[in-house]
């Protein structure tokens, strides 16, 4: 046994990495900044959670969601880690000043690109020497940054000012042009990217073209007739996702709606209702995704077109983290179709970029998502010429991405196939749980899958893997 799985067995009682760990964590623990791209669900955080423990070194980890931090810092600690923070706007002010005094205890620090931004938080940051600087869900720089989130057009900055032996992006999502950008926007020095396949074999791809909204929600509720277990719907709209929650549970079906228009206490309390099964259906925007980890998830139904491939494999990860048969459903029309297309091109043009510089303190007020995207790149710091090559940019990348959807959905041969190709992964020979139409052959693997998902563990030991793991 090696010394990397010596400390893989006494820390977390791990006796084998899974595909793509060890290399990840034999590169940063090198010194080597690092792109790591593994599948949903195949144990990212070990790959940095690891190198800290080996190194002896606090490592700062970037996170998307305050959510997404606060699962990670309860998941270390209740696997006995206790010196672990989550820095967010959250803590009261005089505490936060506290806590900032004394950095150097912590051994993981969770924080959002924006709080980064602050010059008190570098302050303080810049007197560490950090192990990692750690990029979880990177494909945010890309994907995230230029449409509403500009902060992460900034992370590059950020590394230049901090003391750090390495840097980890890690993601599951990543085709070439997302992977430079990647690269680039962290300023990477002589990265060494480890990828393995995307592919996601126990997951069925079922996408199927509808006449109607009436043909599409006959549809959808012969998928929930089939009962197949847990289950999320992904919707276009939150008016949707509401609506359709309502006649769930109107129906008989144990229901609720999530979006980011419901406050941190009600987003919680639906998340740990379905991972402890109080519910059997979730009626989302893509709002709800990452940090979800519910293992025994088996439907995953879009009833629109999502914006890109990264966004749907994004999405449809939440299915089968177990490893058994779930199912991904898309059901759409072609006026579903119609209207994603549109949106990919709805980002402020050069007239309302230049208006809205000219003018900061007329617009601050407006409730609007345009203005509100170009003054978060004013507060960012980016310039007006910045700021216009950025949006001009994105916008173009915005068209590509969902051309690739668009020819994922309308795909007549293995959809499957097309998806690996897509991000540079190995293909593989079509098989009767791969993709198409959702026969009732499908809906009987899924059922056996859900029955055996419910059996009692054999040993306590399976109890604690699943808790931990």
């Amino acid at each position: 046994m090696s010394q990397l799985e010596t400390a893989l067995a006494q820390h977390f009682g791990f006796k084998q990495f899974r595909p793509g760990q060890k290399a990840i964590i034999e590169s940063v623990l090198s010194g080597r900044d690092t792109l790591g791209i593994l599948p949903t669900g195949s144990g990212k955080s070990l790959c940095y959670q690891l190198p800290t423990l080996i190194n002896h070194k606090p490592t700062l980890i970037v996170e998307p969601l305050i959510a997404l931090m606060h699962d990670q810092v309860g998941r270390l600690q209740a696997a006995g880690e206790k010196r672990v923070l989550a820095l967010s706007g959250q803590i009261a002010p005089p505490q936060f000043a506290q806590i900032l005094a004394y950095l150097n205890v912590y051994r993981y620090l969770f924080i959002s690109p924006e709080m980064l931004q602050r010059t008190d938080v570098m302050s303080a940051l810049k007197q560490l020497d950090l192990g990692l600087l750690v990029i979880d869900e990177a494909h945010c720089i890309s994907q995230w940054g230029p449409d509403f989130r500009p902060a992460y057009l900034q992370l590059g900055r950020v590394r230049a000012q901090l003391h750090v032996d390495a840097v980890l992006a890690l993601t599951a999502t990543a085709p070439n042009q997302v992977r430079s950008d990647i690269l680039k926007q962290l300023a990477m020095q002589n990265p060494n990217t480890i990828a393995d396949s995307v592919d996601r074999p126990n997951i069925f791809l079922g996408v199927e073209m509808c006449q109607n909204e009436q043909e599409k929600h006959q549809r959808l509720d012969q998928l929930l007739q089939a009962n197949v277990g847990p289950t999320i719907i992904y919707c276009a709209t939150r008016a949707a996702a509401e609506n359709l929650a309502t006649v769930l549970k109107n129906a008989g079906l144990k229901a609720a709606f999530y979006h980011a228009g419901l406050d941190s206490h009600q987003r919680d309390l639906i998340q740990r209702q379905f991972q402890f099964d109080q519910l059997q259906v979730i009626c989302a925007t893509s709002a709800f995704g990452m940090g979800i980890d519910k293992a025994n998830v088996r439907l995953v139904v879009h009833l629109y077109v999502p914006e890109s491939l990264e966004a749907y494999y994004q999405a449809i990860g939440r299915a089968g983290r177990d490893g058994a048969a779930s199912l991904a459903a898309m059901i759409v029309t072609q006026d579903d179709l119609n209207r994603s297309r549109g949106l990919a091109g709805m980002l402020p043009d050069q007239t309302m970029i230049q208006t809205v510089f000219a003018h900061p303190d007329i617009y601050r007020d407006f409730d609007d998502p345009q203005i509100n995207l170009i003054e978060a790149y004013i507060a960012a710091g980016f310039s007006l010429a910045q700021t216009q090559q950025q949006l001009q940019h994105r916008l173009a990348e915005k068209q590509t991405s969902f051309m690739a959807m668009a020819a994922f959905v309308n795909e007549s041969g293995c959809r499957r196939a097309w998806l690996l190709k897509h991000f540079d992964s190995p293909s593989i020979s079509h098989h009767a749980f791969c993709c198409g139409p959702v026969t009732a052959e499908v809906l009987e693997k899924l059922e056996t899958a859900n029955v055996s998902a419910h059996l009692p563990p054999k040993h306590w030991q399976a109890v604690f893997r699943q808790i931990f793991r």
